[in-house]
């Protein structure tokens, strides 16, 4: 039971062994907190349907304490819609950087930062400068 089962291997069954149940995910994809496993599991499962070959082949992780910081490449192909945007059949490649603070032994909180302008300019939803 592994996050890396979830992300990479798209079993998110394993989400709820590793999440609480009073999780709160934040991310600039959601405008709302994600809550509970299973709001993150719709929060993947909705990237999943859009980008079905994503996967992060590149973790850097430091700890301290409760927080966990991960660093990780994200590359995928954007084949289905995403937030109303239509597919262009365009390899998606970005870096993520996420913060997991945990509580006896499970995942409670979560903040999601990314290049979110150059995820949207890549999928085609805002034009490239220049």
């Amino acid at each position: 039971m592994t996050a890396n089962e979830a992300l990479n291997q798209g079993n998110l069954d394993v989400v709820d062994e590793f999440l609480a149940p009073d999780f709160v995910g934040h991310s600039p994809f959601s405008p709302e907190p994600i809550g509970g496993p299973g709001g993150y599991k719709a929060f993947l499962a909705g990237f999943g349907a859009a980008i079905p070959d994503l996967h992060y082949p590149t973790w850097t992780l430091i700890a301290e304490g409760d927080l966990v910081a991960i660093h990780m490449l994200v590359e995928g192909t954007f084949t289905n819609p995403l937030m109303g945007i239509p597919p262009n059949g365009k390899k998606i490649v970005l870096w993520n950087t996420n913060i997991w603070r945990f509580a006896d032994g499970k995942l409670v909180e979560w903040w999601h930062c990314m290049d979110t302008l150059g995820f949207m300019q890549q999928i085609g939803a805002i034009p490239l400068m220049g």
